[in-house]
């Protein structure tokens, strides 16, 4: 059970956790605003309870530089983070399920996808940055499919048997089931170790790896300072803007497409749930099993380019086939791709972020692109609210069209690394020198 060990090991614990992470998603971007739209709830309700839920995850990049600050390194460099977030997650949906707000309740579901969501986020830095630490780099283009792979079943899973048991049972059945699944994946981040000779919990033998006391700052001031370098970096620079752009679509589908089905489609609440989730389960099983091996074979660059050229197409024809959304098979369609393309878009992004890392921040660095690519969502969100409150849904997807224009032409001219041999580098240098001892390994 020491990651450092095992690749396998290191494989099944990213997966674990994403898979962790789909299930507020799952409950509260997808399960919930179907319900919402299901009582009634108008478009903007629901963009309220989802731009509520995206929040924690638009301020991750100061969660990266209290990890990078501060930790416990007698268990590791990220798995104290890990196992407080994944308690914050289980406890804040146990408090759900004791209030039991009602779909009238907006203020008390958005706080509450708030609260979830803020331990969800606290969890997705952790084990990003654990990524970053521990991961070799002939292993992050196939991890990347494992994370998001995770991810998205996570929320495929959630999003079918929330939206089911919501509507059998009612809401406070959706949040039990969640609570305990996460709850699972708890006990594990307890028995797991990231190197040799750590402690599993801090009452327990071990003591802190060397690699890690060498990474560790200590201070605010070269925190800030190797941050900032690393961020100003003109590379550095286009990847925020990258980042930024991409969740968009995924925004604008949280908003609108409860509402679009049920209301302009006819489904009923748990057709849509169930086409989402069966979307979302493909796509993961996907991103699991080729996605990561087929960027890596394409290459991630232009697996990127080529993923933001079909988005532009899709979501422009989508809005000149307005007279249209009333055609099940259209919507079916779309919302496919939609999970598709949200999904395999993280697997040929996230190597770039990757590798752009300095690992003495790298939660901090990894998080600011991660930060910036939530804060996509709430302007999907908005831009769904405004046009749908200006009767005019379709221009959504023409603004979805342009960004991915944007997109697509930074994927063409920009020259990103193809790998982090600088990051190794750094790596060696903060090693300490043992004379009569050899080195400890480097992942």
């Amino acid at each position: 059970m020491i990651l450092e060990r095992s690749t396998k090991l290191r494989f099944l614990t990213v997966f674990l956790f994403y898979f962790t992470q789909g299930v507020p998603i799952g409950l509260f971007f997808y399960a919930i605003p179907a319900w919402l739209a299901s009582n009634g709830a108008s478009t903007a309700s629901i963009a309220g309870v989802v731009s509520a839920s995206i929040l924690p995850w638009t301020m991750k990049f100061f969660l990266g530089f209290i990890m990078d600050r501060y930790t416990y390194l007698p268990m590791g460099r990220r798995r104290i983070w890990i196992i407080g977030a994944q308690s914050t997650i289980v406890a804040s949906l146990l408090v759900a399920a004791v209030l039991s707000p009602g779909s009238e309740d907006i203020w008390m579901l958005s706080l509450l996808g708030f609260l979830v969501n803020s331990g969800t986020a606290f969890q997705d830095v952790s084990i990003d940055s654990l990524a970053v630490d521990i991961m070799h780099e002939d292993e992050r283009a196939k991890a990347t499919g494992v994370m998001f792979g995770g991810q998205v079943l996570g929320i495929s899973a959630t999003t079918f048997v929330a939206g089911h048991l919501i509507d059998d049972y009612g809401i406070i059945a959706g949040y039990l089931v969640a609570a305990a699944v996460v709850g699972c994946v708890l006990l594990y981040g307890v028995f797991i170790r990231e190197r040799e000779g750590e402690r599993r919990v801090p009452w327990s033998p071990g003591e802190a790896h060397p690699r890690n006391v060498s990474l560790q700052v200590e201070a605010w001031k070269p925190l800030l300072v190797n941050s900032a370098k690393a961020m100003v970096a003109p590379l550095s620079l286009l990847a925020l803007i990258v980042f930024l752009l991409r969740s968009m679509p995924s925004g604008v589908a949280e908003a609108y497409h409860p509402g679009l089905a049920t209301n302009i489609g006819g489904w009923e609440q748990t057709t849509y749930t169930d086409t989402i989730s069966a979307a979302q389960f493909a796509s993961g099983v996907f991103a699991l099993t080729l996605g990561g091996w087929l960027v890596a074979k394409i290459g991630v660059q232009r697996s990127a380019l080529g993923m933001c050229t079909l988005i532009c197409l899709f979501a422009i024809g989508f809005g000149f086939a307005r007279p249209s959304w009333d055609n099940g098979s259209l919507l079916t369609a779309y919302f496919w791709q939609i999970e598709f393309f949200a999904t395999m878009t993280s697997v040929a992004f996230i190597p770039i972020a990757m590798r752009l890392c300095d690992p003495r921040v790298a939660a901090t660095q990894f998080t600011l692109y991660m930060a910036a690519s939530n804060v996509g969502r709430p302007i999907g969100n908005s831009i769904a609210a405004a046009a749908d409150e200006a009767g005019n849904p379709q221009v959504m997807y023409f603004i979805v069209g342009g960004v991915f224009v944007v997109l697509a032409l930074i994927m063409l001219f920009a020259r990103f690394p193809s790998k982090a041999p600088e990051i190794e580098e750094k790596i060696e240098e903060a090693q300490p020198v043992h004379p009569d001892e050899p080195s400890p390994p480097i992942n």
